[in-house]
């Protein structure tokens, strides 16, 4: 019987020496072994150890710089420029709850595959994404290219081959720069840029059998604005080589897009509400103005159009066509018995856009504007208290706004065929600003205070 009692207490001590050896671990005051944080080493370390590991880990990665590359072309980021840190508590917090959370069987379960074969946790970060932004969009200004159509040259008559572009994928692009915060090596990548692909080309042309210059229309513009002609270049290249079958109508808006900063607009001066004032896009109206011009004189029918609120210096009064995406878009539809071609050149400071077609009737078209009236400026008095009573002083001076009729004369042979009212036109004038003084005279200011 005392044999018996002995081997049962033996049996259970060493039971219990096992069972105390097997949840020993789930006491334990310390991150459990074979954890890490991508890369850097957190096992049997406590909390205030695992944060001064992160926040070594944190310095060194601020201070290296990622590089990026498309061709011979390197891209860098400062992680510190984009406000790159660790979120420390939160990676603190998921790394010490591991094997704490659960069954008794899933938390042992999870201690002990972390013991034989590791554990990564990625590291909590942080950034501030409007920098990146901002950061990117730099990148893509140098890298983006839009894609050119064939087209016929109006300077030189020749077909101009088709060219591809190029577009940064941005949306692929964050998730390496993030790759590469969390990496404790120096990465350098490449960027993913993918190919754009003309919807014109040399082949498009030869088949249509266009060769013909129906019509032209050129404007000046000032290449010392940079951004403004940039975006002049953008949407003259969109529109160039754009063919247009008989019957088919074309809309600026349609083959311009959206003029957003991710399209590959800059910020330039355009007209809203009258007044002109910085917007992405400045400079666009200019193209599709151009075009209408070169539409009327190849005796396109006009399907939508609409005149600016202020005269501009480019074209002619009555002869403009604003345009903005989604509100107001320029239109013509191909009644030509062939399909016509757009051509858009930019040389220096100067826009030609023309028409080319096949078989086309040997027209005279005359633009002409008529009923022309001028609407005279208002002039708008404020106060001002920096000038003395009896004092004014002309902060603005006015310009005329008019009225104007717009006709299209078509002659055949020399005999009058065709008359027609394009449009009639408001331009609205701005106004004279003149200011008024209100402020007394120093004898009068003397005098009111005795």
């Amino acid at each position: 019987m005392k044999k018996w009692v002995l081997g049962l207490t033996v049996v259970l001590l060493i039971m219990g020496i096992a069972g105390y050896t097997a949840l020993r671990p789930l006491w334990a005051n310390k991150v459990y072994d074979g954890v890490s944080v991508d890369g850097v080493q957190v096992g049997g370390v406590s909390r205030e150890e695992m944060s001064q590991l992160l926040t070594v880990w944190q310095n060194r990665q601020q201070n290296k710089n990622i590089t990026l590359y498309y061709g011979d072309t390197r891209f860098y980021v400062e992680p510190k420029s984009i406000d790159f840190a660790i979120d420390i508590d939160a990676t603190i917090e998921e790394a010490w709850n591991f094997g704490r959370r659960g069954t008794l069987w899933e938390r042992l379960q999870n201690i002990r595959t972390a013991s034989e074969q590791g554990y990564r946790i990625p590291v909590r970060i942080r950034y501030n994404d409007n920098k990146l932004s901002y950061l990117l969009d730099q990148w893509r200004e140098t890298i983006d290219q839009p894609s050119r159509n064939a087209a016929l040259s109006v300077l030189t008559g020749a077909i101009v081959p088709q060219e591809p572009g190029r577009q940064l994928e941005i949306e692929a692009v964050r998730p390496l720069i993030v790759q590469a915060l969390r990496s404790p090596e120096a990465i350098s990548l490449p960027l993913p840029v993918k190919s754009l692909e003309p919807e014109i080309t040399v082949a498009d042309i030869n088949q249509t059998g266009i060769r013909e210059l129906l019509a032209t229309y050129t404007t000046k513009f000032d290449a010392k604005e940079a951004n403004r002609s940039a975006n002049i270049k953008l949407s003259a290249r969109r529109i160039n080589g754009q063919i247009i079958y008989p019957g088919r109508t074309f809309s600026f808006n349609e083959i311009v897009g959206p003029r957003e900063k991710n399209q590959g607009f800059k910020e330039a001066l355009e007209i809203v509400d009258g007044e002109f004032v910085p917007g992405i896009g400045g400079g666009v109206c200019q193209v599709s103005s151009t075009l209408y011009n070169a539409v009327l004189m190849a005796n396109m029918e006009i399907t939508e159009r609409f005149n600016h609120s202020k005269p501009l210096g480019y074209v002619p009064i009555g002869r403009d066509a604003t345009v903005a995406y989604g509100v107001l878009d320029f239109k013509f539809t191909n009644t030509s018995n062939g399909p016509v071609m757009i051509m858009a050149e930019v040389e220096k400071d100067t826009l030609v856009v023309g028409l080319f077609g096949q078989n086309h009737p040997q027209e005279a078209v005359e633009v002409v504007s008529v009923d022309r009236q001028v609407i005279p400026p208002a002039v708008i008095k404020k106060q001002d208290n920096e000038l003395y009573l009896g004092e004014t002083k002309v902060d603005k001076q006015g310009k005329p706004g008019y009225e104007v009729t717009t006709i299209r004369v078509v002659k055949l042979d020399g005999k009058e065929v065709k008359r027609e009212v394009l449009a009639k036109d408001r331009y609205l004038p701005d106004n004279t600003i003149v200011k008024i003084g209100t402020k007394l005279p120093p004898f009068a200011q003397q005098s009111s205070s005795q």
